[in-house]
């Protein structure tokens, strides 16, 4: 116990420290004053974690001259990316925790001396009961393409409830009549979120603005709200790895594509051969990214010895091709953000079933996602194939989501894939192997996928996979050139973070002075990406300033 009570006492120290510090530190060197542009933080997701790392930006900016103020949740929306499925809770218990998640942000806020105002503040109770009454009397299929000040709100209301059922709910049949008022709490949510963005974007004049995720109900609103009115806005989201994020601009009116690069900046990559030192260090990222150095791959899975190993292990006798459709989470964000041929993630996958088991000339990999195991599914793509699939012909294996088949093993192994959205689509074509897309992808569109424009070019595709060719040297070489954009320069290292804290660590009180203009050049690179608009992609200077590791 006095052991317990002595960590407390010293997390409670270090926390004192870093808050006199870096008010001490901001006091000494910021450059804001009544007149300064002002810079939106957007914080309506209700995380305290994703808060720090949102003011550490906030105080690189204050020392730039830019005063900025952030849009910290208090409960007005009701309905959050907080809620799910899983939780299990009454509709009367979601504004319980509004105040446990307002304090935990309050407390962040004034830990790290930031500028901020209430969402509550910015709508009246007259406009939300305009809002509840709209959200509670209109017609079930008018939210689904429901605008509101230019913005989709139903459809971020829509991807809201998909997240919520985590699985249960794909499509719109899916919805249940017991379900329905869920629809519209969200719906509810996003005109509440969209209301306040526009009174801050009013009330403010921001010169830029910026949030994590920019998606659902919560991040959307602002920052599709900013696209339309021509202010610039960033958001970022985590990497594959710790202390690793994308920083991405919207690209297009209601829609943020997640981590994709504007053409102006491919179009640059393309256009440079990647030098010896790239290319060494894209081939470490891979090797590391699904051996680490150990044999195993991320899911900590043993690598077979070799490609007949593992054929041996997955069923299939040697002489024919294989081919391998790679599933999704199908609740992820990502079918939000992109486009396909196919209504939605369940037709795409239950279609391309019936199309596989056609097709005898080739062996079938169905590879269930295997972060089904870790993402929170309450009905995986596992279920869905069992409840819909009974007899599975024998030219056709389901690789589950916990089979233990090491990734990098599985794409030695097969000819071509399928997929529609996933990171695949990058990697296959490194090593040559052709990958079919049903929709638009990050990565599609940029020369080494086979891009599927409607469902009979698609099934056609698969209908004749056995005389897909391997993919191009040149296509190879433009594939390696995307992959080092994706993987290494648009992954950026943020150093100023705790290390000891983890990747949602507080600042370092040690590295103050590298929030300083001129000291670090990832801060200085993300703050001119705010300012400016544009995704944040390291080049080969700020690489190796930032002492860039795998």
């Amino acid at each position: 116990m006095k052991k317990v009570i002595k960590r407390i006492k010293d997390f409670n120290k270090n926390r004192n420290i870093l808050k006199y510090r870096l008010y001490k530190f901001l006091k000494k060197n910021s450059k804001v004053t009544k007149d300064s542009p002002v810079i939106i933080a957007w914080e309506l997701g209700g995380f305290a974690d994703i808060l720090k790392k949102n003011s550490i930006i906030s105080a690189a900016l204050n020392l730039r001259g830019y005063r900025t103020h952030f849009i910290i949740c208090d409960g007005t929306p009701v309905a959050c990316i907080q809620r799910g499925l899983e939780k299990n809770e009454k509709f009367s218990e979601w504004n319980l925790k509004c105040d446990n998640c307002m304090r935990a942000m309050k407390y962040y806020a004034n830990e790290y001396s930031i500028e901020y105002s209430l969402a509550g503040d910015h709508i009246s109770y007259e406009q939300k009961t305009e809002f509840s009454k709209l959200s509670e009397s209109i017609a079930l299929e008018e939210i689904y393409n429901y605008k509101y000040l230019g913005v989709d709100v139903g459809m971020l209301a829509w991807s809201s409830v998909i997240r919520y059922m985590k699985g249960f709910v794909i499509e719109r049949k899916d919805l249940k009549k017991e379900d329905e008022n869920i629809f519209r709490k969200y719906f509810y949510a996003g005109l509440c979120n969209t209301f306040v963005a526009d009174e801050v974007i009013n009330k403010f004049k921001p010169v830029s603005l910026y949030s994590s995720h920019g998606v659902y109900v919560d991040y959307s609103p602002p920052v599709l709200l900013a696209y339309i009115r021509g202010i610039k806005t960033l958001c970022w989201s985590s990497g594959f790895k710790d202390f690793l994020h994308y920083f991405t601009v919207p690209k297009k009116p209601n829609k943020l594509e997640f981590r994709g690069i504007t053409e102006s900046e491919w179009q640059k990559r393309v256009a440079a051969p990647l030098t010896d030192k790239e290319n060494k260090f894209l081939d470490a990222y891979i090797h590391h990214r699904f051996n680490k150095g150990n044999k195993r791959d991320f899911l900590n899975v043993t690598l077979p010895e070799s490609e007949e190993d593992l054929r041996e292990k997955i069923g299939f006798p040697a002489g024919k091709k294989i081919a391998c459709l790679f599933t999704h989470v199908s609740w992820d964000l990502t079918f939000e953000l992109s486009k396909m041929i196919f209504d939605n993630a369940n037709h795409w996958l239950s279609e391309s079933m019936e199309a596989i088991f056609k097709n005898e000339n080739v062996n079938w990999i169905i590879r269930v996602h295997p972060g089904e195991k870790v993402s929170g599914s309450l009905y995986t793509n596992d279920d869905f194939i069992k409840d819909h699939f009974k007899n599975i012909p024998p030219h056709v294996k389901i690789l589950w989501s916990d089979s233990e088949i090491n990734s990098l093993g599985l794409y030695k192994l097969i000819d071509v894939g399928i997929t529609l959205f996933g990171t695949m689509g990058v990697e296959l074509p490194l090593l040559g192997k052709p990958v079919i897309s049903g929709g638009e992808a990050h990565f599609t569109g940029k020369g080494f996928t086979i891009d599927a424009k409607t469902k009979e070019e698609y099934f056609r595709l698969l209908g004749s996979i056995e005389n897909i060719s391997p993919v191009s040297n040149d296509m190879i070489l433009v594939a390696r050139k995307y992959a080092y954009s994706y993987f290494v320069q648009r992954q950026i290292p943020l150093k100023v973070i705790n290390k000891e804290e983890g990747h949602f660590g507080n600042l370092d009180i040690k590295k103050l002075d590298r929030l300083l203009p001129g000291n670090d050049p990832i801060i200085d690179g993300v703050c001119d990406s705010i300012l400016e608009g544009k995704d944040v992609i390291l080049d080969e200077e700020m690489a190796d300033k930032a002492g860039l590791e795998l």
